[in-house]
This record gives structure tokens, sequence and C-alpha cells, in this order.
């Protein structure tokens, strides 16, 4: 995930939060996204841990495709620096960047697959 690294390195828009910070709630409506420049994220619905995120990692990124609700909560583990982006922003670096384009693809199946199973376990099939 390097070439996020890289593609983000001199992002206006950078924020940094503290270890324990939530950055998305579950149940909040998320208007941007955040990749991670630095630090660990902890991702979590209803309590349950689904994964982490570390550097060149993405979360929020449903919020992009018009599900402003469906994000899990995210959390800092450690101190992080993430770099925001609102959907406009978004859908530029879609545009102009196939290889972001794939891997925010990859996330949203990953992250999808991961919810589908928590739901399983959770609720049955």
């Amino acid at each position: 995930m390097k070439f996020i690294q890289e593609l983000f390195r001199n992002w206006s828009e950078k924020q940094d939060y503290p270890a324990g910070s939530i950055i998305l709630s579950e149940t909040g409506n998320a208007d941007a996204m955040f990749v991670v420049l630095s630090g660990n994220l902890e991702l979590s619905l209803r309590g349950e841990v689904l994964g982490q995120e570390s550097a060149g990692g993405i979360v929020g990124e449903m919020a992009m495709i018009g599900a402003a609700a469906g994000n899990p909560t995210v959390r800092a583990l450690t101190d992080v620096s993430l770099a925001r982006l609102d959907r406009a922003q978004f859908n530029r670096l879609i545009a102009a960047n196939p290889e972001f384009s794939q891997h925010a693809l990859v996330t949203m199946a990953n992250r999808l697959r991961t919810v589908n199973t928590f739901i399983s376990a959770k609720f049955g099939k």
C-alpha cells in the first residue's frame, strides 16, 4: 500500500487524532472517508472487533457511494494521521487514478465480506 501513502503525501486535508479517539461511529452519518497515513485504527460493529487498518488503509468508504450510514465504528488504537476526502475529492481521485479505484473496491468488498460473516455468526444464516 506504499502507493497510497505516496499518493496522499502532500494531501491538503490531514487530520491527527490521539489514541482512543472515535473517528467514525456506526450510529452517525459519515460525510467523508479517511486514508490512514500513520498509526492504527480498529473497526468494530456493535462492540465486536471486525479488524484493523494501518498505513495505506481506508475507512468510511461506504459514505462515498451514498451509504451515509453503514460504516463500522472506527477508533484510533494509536495516535493517527489521516487524509480526509469528501465525496467530490473521492470521485475526482477515482476518475484520475485506476490503482486507487481498485484499492477502494477491494477494501469495500473485503469489508462487506467481513460484515456478512459477522451477521451470519450473530444471527444465523
